[in-house]
């Protein structure tokens, strides 16, 4: 019987090569794998292959790429964080080899989100424990653990723009706090929330817009900590999203099968201007926008599917 697959990373960079991860039920054993694509096409066309790249013994949640597409970042449900590599000649090799390179089992449950600090040298990931650890992944060490960072998992982290220093979490204990690597504690809780807190993401240096449980889209400026505002509200949980790097857009999937684009006006209203109710036949999992055609946007869910939206700027 072949495993049940549950496709839950979509990672796109600047040279279109694209990042599938999964967890993968097996009868009664949870394993899990990710490949590594030239585009998000080859992805769409190939990801169902029952040949993975990368096989793991548990399942992954989240990943990036490391400066380049011949290394990846993993964040595993065992707990640990693993970088895994390629060399120029098994890329043009039939066979296409990853090997794991280093792997650190340092959270004490799933490490649930990852993201950049300094490209090639540190990554912060979150995680179920509760924890938030920055790694320098040269040497694969924990550089600064901030134990019990939130006091329920943390299920998103983003590292705000032209920093290599400061980071946001959000968390099921209902916080959104801000971070500074240099120091142990939360430079600030940005605001305390009246449901878990499920994604976040930077729009610029200075306002964070997140998602929560009962499926409300929110702003909060770190200048203006008084004026948070829920600018939408959706029908199921916010599970992710992502701010298109050219326009005031953001795409947001939930935990239903809709992939919706909103556009964000400078007085931080807000406007749907993309709706498809149907996109997959089981839960969206993540989407991304095209690095090379503005107005395309790549969601992927668990049907295992991964399609293409055209969004107008």
């Amino acid at each position: 019987m072949p495993p049940v697959l549950y496709v839950k990373v979509l990672y796109v960079i600047s040279d279109g090569s694209t990042l599938i991860g999964c967890s993968e039920l097996t009868g009664r054993y949870w394993n899990g794998a990710a490949d590594v694509f030239k585009s998000v096409n080859e992805a769409g066309q190939r990801q169902k292959s029952e040949k993975r790249a990368i096989n793991l013994q548990s399942g992954t949640s989240d990943g990036c790429f490391v400066n380049s597409s011949k290394k990846i970042l993993l964040c595993e449900d065992s707990g640990a964080v693993s970088i895994w590599c390629t060399s120029d000649e098994d890329q043009h090799n039939a066979w296409h080899q990853w090997t794991e390179e280093v792997s650190a089992a340092e959270h004490d449950n799933a490490a649930l989100a990852v993201d950049c600090l300094s490209p090639d040298a540190e990554y912060v990931t979150v995680g179920a424990d509760g924890h938030g650890k920055v790694w320098d992944i040269e040497r694969m060490i924990c550089i600064r653990n901030y134990s019990a960072a939130h006091s329920k998992p943390i299920y998103g982290v983003s590292v705000r723009p032209n920093s290599n220093t400061d980071f946001a979490t959000c968390s099921m204990d209902q916080y959104v706090s801000l971070w500074d690597q240099n120091v142990d504690k939360p430079v600030l809780d940005l605001y305390q929330n009246n449901c878990g807190v499920r994604c976040l993401q930077w729009i610029d240096v200075n306002k964070i817009i997140f998602g929560d449980e009962a499926g409300i889209l929110s702003i909060v400026d770190v200048r203006s900590l008084e004026t948070t505002l829920n600018i939408t509200e959706f029908p199921a949980a916010i599970h992710k999203i992502a701010i298109h790097p050219e326009c005031n857009k953001v795409a947001v999937c939930c935990d239903n099968k809709t992939v919706t684009v909103c556009d964000i006006s400078e007085d931080t209203k807000v406007k749907t201007t993309y709706q498809k109710s149907q996109a997959h036949n089981n839960f969206v999992r993540g989407v991304a926008w095209d690095v090379k055609d503005d107005k395309i946007l790549h969601s992927l869910g668990w049907d295992g599917e991964i399609k293409s939206h055209t969004v107008m700027c």
